[in-house]
């Protein structure tokens, strides 16, 4: 597998991409799914991923959805391995540095899980949502995008329904490093989450 396919589908698998249990064979399938309002940015992602020979999109009328997924490959058997440990839940590997080391990656992340918040004219910031990443995998995140990108982020605490859960937020002396890194492969599907990055509104707006 290329290094940016990788970078991809390890973004995606930060966010909302997942891989199939692995088969007899050691093989896995790297599948995207996304409401039909984003149709077009699943239609990119799929021609990111073409390496894999990813199917025609799917839909899944009910729920106004599509998706796609690869060819099983041993290549994504091994990535299914080290995210999905033991086959249980999703974990950040700890060689996270050697898989998001591309903007691409870290771009399909930010479009997945990522919030542009633009609370006033000196308050703007970005936050990731590591809701299903328990602490010690986010601190792991945040030292693989300071070592490839320069972006500091710092792991913050937040409690819904009474659950503790963590996300990442971008330092504001980092803020335009972070949108110079991403820029170039924010989908137009998704370009409000960086078209207020510039120019902070005082209008309490937050873009997810």
């Amino acid at each position: 597998m290329e290094s940016r396919t990788r970078n991809i589908v390890a973004g995606s698998l930060l966010g909302d991409g997942w891989l199939d249990p692995i088969s007899k064979t050691g093989k896995s399938s790297y599948r995207a799914k996304y409401n039909d309002k984003s149709i077009g940015y699943l239609k990119w992602l799929q021609s990111q991923v073409s390496e894999l020979n990813p199917t025609e999109l799917k839909p899944i009328e009910k729920y106004s959805q599509h998706y796609f997924f690869t060819r099983y490959s041993k290549e994504l058997g091994e990535l299914r391995k080290i995210f999905y440990p033991n086959e249980g839940k999703k974990r950040v590997p700890k060689n996270i540095s050697e898989l998001l080391d591309d903007p691409i990656g870290l771009a399909i992340w930010y479009q997945d899980d990522g919030t542009l918040d633009c609370r006033s004219k000196y308050h703007w910031n970005v936050r990731i949502a590591t809701y299903c990443f328990p602490y010690e995998d986010c601190v792991i995140l945040a030292k693989a995008v300071k070592k490839h990108f320069n972006i500091e982020m710092s792991v913050c605490r937040c409690t819904m329904r009474g659950k503790v859960y963590y996300q990442l937020y971008v330092l504001s002396k980092s803020m335009t490093r972070f949108i110079e890194t991403v820029r170039s492969y924010i989908h137009s599907d998704y370009a409000y989450k960086i078209n207020s990055l510039n120019k902070p509104k005082n209008d309490g707006q937050q873009q997810r």
